[in-house]
This record gives C-alpha cells, structure tokens and sequence, in this order.
C-alpha cells in the first residue's frame, strides 16, 4: 500500500471513530518533498508576495479545474433511504392515511424502493394509459432535483475552503506554460522539509490524491450528522482528490478549511531558498526579479531551454540567455 493510502484511512475513515490524526500527520511529515515550488504570473499580486515572504491563498472555484472539490453521491440509493425515514411524515400531513389506507402504507414502506411503490399507489385510480407517461415524468423530475442537489452541494465544497497549490516540480513544461504565463514569469522553491513538525506550513500542507473517480460522500451522508461516528472532515478528502489527467503537477495543497482562513488572503510562508525565471522572461521583468532577489539575499536562475530534448532545465542567467537568444 502507498504511503498516501495509508494517510487517506487514517485521516478520512467513514467513522472518524477509526481516525488517527497524529499518526496520519506524522506519516505525511516523514515524506514531505525537500522541496515544493510555486509557479507565478509576474504582476502586482506576485511581487508583493514575493517580498512579503507570503503566498496566496484562494477560493477553488476560481481554479482551471471544473471539478475542484467535487463529490458525488448514489441519487437512488439516497432517495430510498431518505424516502423510508421522511413518507411517513409526509403520509400524516398530506392525510393520506385515510385515503389509501394503512395497509398500503406499510406496503410502500417496506419495499426495496418506497418511491416507486408510491407512486404506483397514486397512480392506481388513472387511466393505464396515461400512468406510465406520468410516473416518467415524476422520476425525470425527482432524478433533476437530486443532480441539482449533488452540483450544488459540489459547489459549496468549492467555496469551503481557501488554498495554495505547490509542485514538486520545477521542470514541467506545461505548469510553466499554464501558470507562469507561457514562460513569462518565475517559480519560488520552498524548503518544505525543514519546517517544524507542528508548523501549520507543514501541519496543513497535503498531498493532492490522483484517480479516476470522485469522492463518493454517499455513505458519509446516510450516516447522518447525528450518527456518533460522523466523521466531519470526510468530505474535505474532496478537495484533495483530482482526475489522473493532472497527475503529471503532482501537487501539494496549503488547505484550510472555513473557520480557520474565511476568506481568500496572503499567508506568510517563509523566505524561498530560490527563484526560478522562466526561459521567455521579458528583460524587464527580469531585472525587478533580480533586484528583489538580490535585495533579499534570494538565489536566482533561469530556466533554459534544452538544445535537443523537449525540456526546460534551471541554470545561470548569463547561460539561459546566450542559448535563448542564439536560438
């Protein structure tokens, strides 16, 4: 088993019961990389971050991913178990006791689905015609109402948390063309390893969890709240969960929840122990990056371009440029 899905059981257990916070977190500790890297644009925002030794701190739903801390959730299987604990209410305010009959009822209520049952009670008395067109129609909508549910439930997760993104990479083509502005801006490399075992910096910095599905809160919503061993911090396993197709950032997550960081802010993350321009740099921009980084005793290099491989590597300014302009 990877070390990540002996982390997700013990931090994210359906019954937080089964929970072992300090191990997880002791166990993330003991692999976090030597060093993780955030890729800028070069603006306003960057540089004063830059200066500040702080990062930024953002609201997921403004991220390139559509399916940042989404979830979804077994709708039919939902809808029987809410429908068994929430008929019997709804029988005895809308009198329908009376009109179908206590024997019906408990029929409805015992089926393998109570939805359907019901609506084959209601529909008794039309016209056989015309009930398979209605029950369709009451299905369609019942199956829209709970899509509906699970995208917005998705989109209040969204906005549930603040966070910085990080890479262990410092060499991905792709990272520096998405978000470094096409190689026209710089990475900040952080020593991640040193920080202290109980430094937020390190206490909430998580591992991004690649795979092919969502975070399935099915289960975790039919416990209940109510349940004793409702786990509240299930559901934050979603926005650590991403599509494979990013696997290649392998990213690591600055996350705090709402309660901790309610709003998107900087957040002081220590002085970087280098900084990183992109091969395509304009001059300019070079030159406030190299002044700020000599004004902070920062260590600064350039990527280059490789001559005859489809990669970018880290090197002087003085050897970046004169392959970069000879070519």
């Amino acid at each position: 088993m990877e070390w990540i899905d002996q982390f997700v059981e013990m931090i994210f257990p359906l019954d937080r019961r089964k929970m072992n916070i300090e191990g997880a977190f002791m166990l993330k500790h003991h692999h976090l990389p030597k060093s993780i890297f955030k890729y800028r644009e070069l603006n306003t925002c960057s540089l004063r971050n830059l200066q500040e030794d702080t990062v930024w701190l953002s609201d997921p739903s403004n991220f390139n991913d559509p399916y940042d801390c989404a979830h979804t959730m077994d709708q039919d299987a939902l809808s029987r178990v809410l429908a068994k604990e929430y008929l019997p209410q709804f029988f005895k305010e809308k009198g329908l006791q009376d009109q179908l009959g206590k024997e019906v009822l408990e029929k409805i209520l015992q089926s393998d689905d109570s939805i359907i049952s019901f609506m084959d009670a209601m529909l008794s008395k039309e016209p056989e015609e015309n009930r398979e067109g209605i029950k369709s129609a009451l299905l369609a909508a019942q199956r829209k109402m709970n899509e509906d549910m699970v995208k917005d439930s998705s989109k209040k997760m969204s906005s549930a948390f603040k966070l910085c993104s990080f890479s262990e990479r410092i060499d991905s083509m792709l990272m520096w063309s998405h978000y470094a502005n096409y190689h026209k801006g710089f990475c900040i490399e952080y020593d991640i390893k040193s920080i202290p075992y109980g430094d937020f910096r390190a206490r909430f910095l998580y591992p991004v969890i690649y795979s092919d599905n969502m975070v399935d809160a099915t289960e975790h919503i039919l416990n209940g709240i109510d349940h004793e061993g409702f786990n509240n911090l299930y559901l934050n396993k979603a926005a650590l969960v991403k599509a494979t197709d990013w696997q290649y950032e392998r990213e690591w997550r600055l996350l705090f929840a709402n309660g901790i960081m309610d709003k998107e802010q900087s957040y002081c993350m220590g002085k970087p122990i280098a900084l990183y321009m992109g091969a395509k740099i304009r001059p300019e921009d070079q030159g406030t990056l190299v002044e700020i980084c000599k004004s902070k005793n920062i260590p600064y290099f350039k990527m280059k371009a490789h001559a005859y491989q489809f990669k970018v590597e880290p090197t002087t300014i003085e050897d970046a440029d004169q392959f970069f302009f000879k070519r």
